[in-house]
């Protein structure tokens, strides 16, 4: 007999005021599928790899597991490239708003320059 962690999804509705879980944390060692309730765990969220109760998942992210320990960290890695991407637009976008704003500063101080110049002249 297998025992593990397992997700518990429903609650009793008795008329009791306590909130005991229903379903059991125990595994008969012949059981081979993945229950259908727990469908995100059937494939390897990275590689799509068959996933199977008798090996080692590896979770990251609420939901999503992973076959190994590359899967798991090549999705670790892929998002942190990605939220690195994103901060580096906005930085970019940020950048260019006040550069233009500088640019459109700077011209109209020159313009003044230029204007005070010709008073002068004259």
């Amino acid at each position: 007999m297998d025992v593990g962690l397992r997700l518990l999804p429903q609650i009793t509705s008795s008329n009791n005021t306590s909130n005991v879980l229903l379903k059991s944390a125990v595994r008969k060692a012949n059981q081979q599928s993945i229950p259908q309730d727990l469908c995100f765990l059937k494939t390897c969220n990275l590689c799509n790899k068959q996933l199977t109760p008798n090996k080692d998942i590896y979770m990251y992210s609420r939901d999503q597991g992973f076959c190994s320990v590359e899967c798991w960290n090549r999705q670790i890695v892929l998002d942190e490239m990605r939220e690195l991407e994103s901060s580096t637009k906005k930085m970019v976008a940020a950048y260019r708003q006040c550069s233009s704003e500088a640019r459109s500063e700077t011209r109209l101080i020159l313009e003044d320059l230029r204007m005070q110049r010709l008073k002068s002249r004259v």
